[in-house]
Order: structure tokens, then sequence, then C-alpha cells
């Protein structure tokens, strides 16, 4: 049974999750960046009534990095980081934050020249907060 890991910010919230099934493992960050529009390069994934959730790919390391954005009637969001492959999640926590860094400063200036977009103030994680199987 795969195991699951969340990790806290300093104020003790959740902010990643880690689940590793026989050494293969994935990394999924919550996070937060209003941008004007989805990315053109992302795949639309689920269609809902109003809302389009939209996935960009990635490799990260030696595994691949997933970009999850909600389009909803007010906007878009970048809501989650998330990487799937075998490196160790503490050589991956920085680098998927790294990306999200990116890929926030990269849509807001591809968009509208650096005016509009604010990511969240989002910082890795510094502590294990709860460790468990999966489903539990």
């Amino acid at each position: 049974m795969p195991l699951a890991r969340i990790y806290t910010d300093e104020r003790g919230e959740p902010v990643a999750r880690i689940v590793d099934e026989d050494g293969a493992y994935v990394v999924s960050l919550d996070v937060f960046a209003q941008l004007p529009s989805p990315p053109v390069d992302a795949e639309v994934v689920e269609i809902a009534q109003r809302y389009k959730v939209y996935v960009k790919r990635r490799p990260l390391l030696r595994g691949v990095c997933e970009l999850v954005y909600f389009q909803f009637s007010g906007g878009v969001q970048l809501i989650n980081v998330k990487y799937v492959g075998p490196d160790d999640p503490d050589a991956v926590l920085p680098e998927l934050y790294k990306v999200y860094e990116e890929e926030a400063k990269k849509e807001k200036e591809e968009r509208h020249g650096g005016n509009d977009g604010e990511a969240s103030a989002v910082g890795p994680p510094t502590r294990r907060a709860e460790q468990g199987q999966v489903g539990q």
C-alpha cells in the first residue's frame, strides 16, 4: 500500500503531499497564481458546465511535472504543481517551487507585459506533519 506524507509551512498549513509507492513518487503542491488566461500549450482535461481544467506537462529531473489550471467565470488560477517520477521528494520540492514561480511569472509577462497576474507567497514546506498509508 502506498505511503503518504504531508508537509506543512511555517504556519502549520499543509502545502505538499508526497505519495511513495515502491520508489515511484507523486509530489503535489497546492499553489495559487491568478492568471489572465490558461497557457496556450495546455490540454483541456475536463469541462464541467462553465468550468475547465487545463493540464500542462513538462519534463522535470527524471520525471514529469504537471501544472493544473482552473478556469472559472472570474478568471484562471494555477492551482497545483505535481511531479511524478523516481527522484527523492526532498530534491523534487525545491524544483517544483521553481517551476511554479517561473510559470506564474512567465504567464504574467506573456499575457499582460508583467502588469497583471499575481502569485501567492507560497514557500517551501518546513516540516512533515503527518505520515500514513493512503486510504486510511
